[in-house]
């Protein structure tokens, strides 16, 4: 009820608003037909008659100060009177009314009605008007406001009384002493602690080197005889300094429990807990970021160059035209403009399909003096066709302006790749473990190599050698040797066919000892393995149980970082002599080392589909394309045509799942590069000596299993120069003696081995003299 009588009163003033501007403004060219006689009255209807009546009669009483009112009434309205369900709400509208209406009389008399204005007109009013103009204002403010304004009215009143208490009683003396001699105790009491800090801090230097730091009773010391004191200088916080009486503690040659000798499972877990441990980490990881800020602080001033006046006009203006001659229905609605292409946003008309206007891209490049334009649809988010233009002039993006950006700099992503920046000029960072893996081609100069160094550097930045080891093959020996002194890297950079098959062969390894240590912790993938043993959740049993998997548990306790392979130059390995083992290699690890913190990015400039086969295109998801030759090598890698019509320099097209988006690679020069690699160089790091043992011995090693994956590599690298023999040799002689012919189908068909072990086989017999050379397309002769 109380609603509808609010909008009855609001309809009604907005009404009474509209007639009185009415009459103002043509109350000269309006009959007035109630208080004037006029000769026109003859000439209305009925309807007109009473209708222009009722137009002055309200006009002649209010007048345009009713505008007023009713823009007060109406936000009153909709911000209090809605919030609240109460029949005095409706009362307000009367003295709002009255208070204006007086207000205008007093101050504005000529934008009231004449016939109102004669009424209040009285000299002997005046005093009467003001009074209820007073009161009309009152009632309305108690009434609308009437919870808010008692309680200011109230706090007013308390604090008008407690202010003249105070002066009264003099009291704001007695507090302004106090405050006085307050603030020159508290600054007695800072100016002597700081000089305490000083000449503490000064004489710790001497002191507290020798002083035995402080053992919790919670964690039992464990020492043994063969490790020697080290002086430890604790770190003591600026705001702290505590000063505790130490007795000496003698630390004996051996020390036991009282069961006996401390069994192995205390050893690991003080290990692995020690405090000490965790903040020298801490500290390497601080230092590590001290470097780190030092060597990519921006230098570079950025020259953004606009293109000419009336440089987009004229680009919708031939793509507008040239839809026209092919009577096609579109329009340019909007430029959303990038770095290095701007894209125009097309809304097609009523029926008009977008198959229509893609089949005429050749034209519209004609049209734009062939410039290499791309049509996008559907954009994300918008009901328009996207068609993207190459800007003139292109603007370079730097490697720094992406690592400046919000989006890198408080990324959380445990692998944080810079790619570059999109279409519409906004930084584009992506997590190299969510990939998990990535595949990246693009033919010569267009920016494939520029993009591996981009993702290394911003890798390196945000990753110190505890968290990321890196293992990088670079068959050209040139692009990657900038990275040979890093600290990260578990493997020299290889640069062969043979170590690098090798080398992917012990990934396997690795990734097989991983997938045996997340098994015992009972944990699904690296992060939270390693997030399970910071926060000390691991139980005895079971870090005794991971404990037989690590040589040798160093600084870092039980942590596993992260490893990255990066192969440059795909195709150079793959038709090598070792490149179906490194074809499966690859597979393997693509195939199920994402949980083990195992990530591949593997580059080649030949997107050929003997180069990169089906196999390896199912086991990465994540595939970038630079510009290729053909829209076959496009199909191949992307799976979809239009990298060949990228512009090059970095100019790339980016998939992920099923989407296809166009990004601008980053750029970072060698000189950058190498200014970084040498100041990481200074820290900390040596190679993986499991690995390194491993590539010097060939992948072989005493008591492995001939049947395991990889097993038959040993040969190939030190030439064949086994000292045992195949266990199925003497039975391959046979049959070859019995069948007088040899060949590896026919031993792969008769004894049921794979391809590779009969082909050693035969080779075997050749070597021993039993079968002669090939001879073409014959067949081999058997001697014996």
């Amino acid at each position: 009820m109380r609603s509808r009588i609010l909008l009855a009163e609001l309809f009604t003033l907005f009404l009474s608003t509209i007639i009185s501007f009415v009459y103002y403004y043509y109350q000269d060219h309006l009959p007035d037909n109630i208080f004037l006689i006029s000769s026109r009255s003859h000439e209305l209807s009925i309807l007109s008659y009473y209708a222009t009546s009722l137009v002055a009669l309200v006009g002649h009483y209010t007048g345009p100060w009713i505008f007023f009112p009713f823009i007060c009434f109406a936000v009153l309205s909709a911000s209090i009177f809605s919030q609240r369900d109460h029949l005095l709400d409706t009362v307000s509208l009367l003295f709002l009314l009255i208070l204006f209406l007086l207000t205008f009389y007093f101050f504005f008399p000529l934008l009231l009605g004449k016939g109102i204005y004669q009424i209040l007109k009285s000299p002997s009013y005046d005093l009467g008007l003001a009074l209820a103009a007073v009161v009309a204002a009152s009632l309305f403010l108690s009434i609308t406001f009437r919870s808010s304004l008692g309680l200011v009215v109230k706090k007013s009143l308390i604090t008008g009384g407690r202010a003249l208490y105070s002066i009264a009683t003099l009291e704001f003396l007695s507090l302004f002493q106090r405050r006085c001699r307050l603030f020159r105790e508290q600054w007695g009491n800072s100016y002597c602690r700081t000089k305490l800090k000083i000449s503490q801090r000064l004489s710790g230097i001497g002191g507290f080197k020798n002083k035995t730091p402080l053992v919790k009773p919670d964690r039992p010391l464990i020492v043994e005889a063969s490790v020697e004191a080290v002086h430890l200088e604790p770190n003591i916080a600026d705001d702290e300094i505590v000063v505790e009486d130490q007795e000496d503690i003698k630390v004996s040659p051996t020390v036991s429990n009282s069961r006996g000798k401390i069994p192995a499972e205390q050893k690991v877990i003080h290990k692995l807990h020690s405090p000490l441990t965790a903040k020298e980490l801490q500290k390497q990881e601080v230092r590590y970021q001290q470097v780190v800020t030092a060597s990519v602080a921006s230098k570079r001033e950025r020259k953004v160059h606009q293109p000419e006046s009336g440089y987009f006009a004229n680009i919708m203006e031939r793509i507008e035209v040239k839809l026209e001659q092919f009577r096609i229905d579109a329009q340019i609605i909007n430029i959303l403009k990038g770095p290095v292409v701007d894209t125009f946003e097309l809304e097609l008309g009523a029926g008009v399909k977008v198959s229509k206007v893609n089949a005429i891209t050749e034209d519209l490049s004609l049209a734009l003096y062939g410039a290499p334009i791309r049509m996008v649809y559907p954009m994300h988010g918008r009901t328009t066709l996207g068609i993207e233009v190459p800007r003139n002039p292109r603007e370079v993006i730097y490697l720094d302006e992406v690592l400046s950006s919000e989006q890198y700099g408080s990324s959380q992503k445990r692998l944080p790749v810079a790619l570059g920046k999109n279409a519409f000029g906004e930084p584009v960072v992506v997590d190299l473990t969510s990939m998990p893996h990535m595949l990246v081609a693009g033919s010569t100069g267009s920016g494939k190599s520029v993009f591996i160094n981009t993702m290394l550097v911003s890798l390196l930045i945000k990753r110190s050698p505890r968290q990321l080891q890196l293992i990088l093959i670079d068959p050209k020996q040139l692009e990657l040797v900038l990275y040979n002194k890093l600290p990260h890297l578990a493997l020299p950079v290889i640069t062969d066919a043979k170590s690098a098959s090798v080398a992917l062969l012990w990934v396997c390894q690795e990734m097989e000892r991983r997938y045996s240590i997340l098994k015992e912790l009972g944990v699904r993938n690296l992060e939270g393995f390693n997030q399970k043993l910071e926060r000390g959740e691991g139980t005895p049993e079971q870090i005794a149980a991971i404990h037989p998997h690590y040589e040798d548990v160093d600084s870092s306790g039980y942590h596993l970082p992260e490893l990255v392979v990066v192969i440059d130059e795909f195709a150079d390995l793959i038709l090598t002599k070792a490149g179906r083992e490194i074809e499966n290699s690859v597979c393997r690890l693509a195939g199920k080392a994402r949980a083990a913190g195992i990530h591949l990015v593997v580059a080649t400039q030949r997107p050929s589909v003997d180069v990169i086969t089906g196999l390896i295109k199912s086991n990465f998801p994540t595939r970038i394309s630079f510009r290729v030759t053909t829209a076959v090598d496009s199909r191949t890698i992307l799976g979809t045509m239009g990298a060949e019509k990228l512009l090059g320099k970095g100019d790339m097209l980016y998939k992920y799942g099923v989407d296809t988006i166009r990004l601008h690679s980053a750029y970072v020069d060698e000189e950058e590069i190498g200014e970084l690699a040498e100041k990481l160089s200074i820290l900390d790091g040596s190679f993986n000596d499991r690995a390194i043992e491993f590539l010097e011995s060939g992948g072989g090693e005493e008591g492995t299993d001939p049947y395991a994956f990889g097993s038959h590599i040993s040969s190939a690298v030190t030439g064949g120069n086994n000292s045992g023999k195949d266990p199925l040799y003497d039975q391959a002689v046979e049959m070859v003696v019995e069948f007088r012919t040899a060949s590896a189908s026919m031993l792969q068909r008769r004894m049921k081995v794979g391809y590779n072990r009969a082909a050693n086989l035969v080779e075997l017999m050749e070597h021993q003299g039993v079968v002669g050379p090939a001879e073409g397309s014959k067949p081999r002769r058997v001697l014996i």
